[in-house]
């Protein structure tokens, strides 16, 4: 009996994130984010096989194998530093509101959040700009990043618009390898500087940056 409810489940999952594809176009979507591999693979094939993994709970390396590509190569595209990550969050989320706008209360304000969190890594060393990153609740600095997030809400409904990882500029500070590049032409650089800015000034940013894509506030 629990082989057939894990099938189910499996069937269920793969249903649910097929309904989610299609309801924000995420094979459009992935054509204006800067994906310029060499391959026939198609980035809506990977990130599909992505959620379909966090679905499951596993990693890229321990979940079922894709058919038409290897883990490495969704690891891959992944780390691609050409895709334009927050630009596809950005866009998911203005189809997504869309799609929930009818419902809403016209009485409802709507509203972005700003949220930076902790991301400790303490078994990690050598990763590119890992800092040290002090922790308000323990009192202590920890290794690692912050995550910055800004957030739609009616009230109600919260939902993930935009994000940066965010380092420093303070050497003393500076715990792994210094950044690859920092040219301003590629997505990388733009990046990577944006990494080690003040959060603040980061945070207007993405505020700015979702506007833009015409997230409503």
């Amino acid at each position: 009996m629990k082989s057939i409810t894990q099938f189910d489940q499996e069937k269920d999952s793969e249903s649910l994130i097929s309904a989610f594809s299609e309801l924000i176009g995420l094979a459009d979507l992935s054509k204006k984010v800067n994906f310029k591999r060499h391959s026939l693979v198609s980035l809506l094939i990977v990130i599909t096989w992505m959620i379909k993994a966090r679905f499951a709970r596993k990693s890229l390396y321990r979940c079922q194998r894709a058919k038409d590509f290897t883990a490495k190569t969704g690891r891959n595209v992944l780390n691609d530093s050409r895709i334009n990550w927050q630009k596809l969050v950005c866009l998911a989320a203005v189809k997504l509101i869309s799609v929930l706008k009818p419902a809403i209360d016209r009485r409802r304000r709507l509203a972005l959040i700003v949220d930076d969190t902790l991301m400790a890594r303490s078994c990690s060393k050598k990763t590119e700009l890992l800092t040290k990153v002090y922790d308000h609740d323990k009192h202590e600095f920890l290794t690692g990043y912050r995550g910055l997030t800004v957030s739609w809400s009616d009230g109600s409904t919260f939902l993930p618009v935009n994000f940066a990882l965010m380092s420093t500029k303070k050497k003393e500070n500076m715990i792994g390898r210094p950044t690859v590049t920092m040219n301003q032409s590629s997505i990388a650089g733009r990046r990577r500087t944006q990494l080690q800015r003040q959060i603040n000034i980061v945070a207007i940013e993405l505020i700015k940056q979702a506007i833009t894509t015409e997230v409503p506030a």
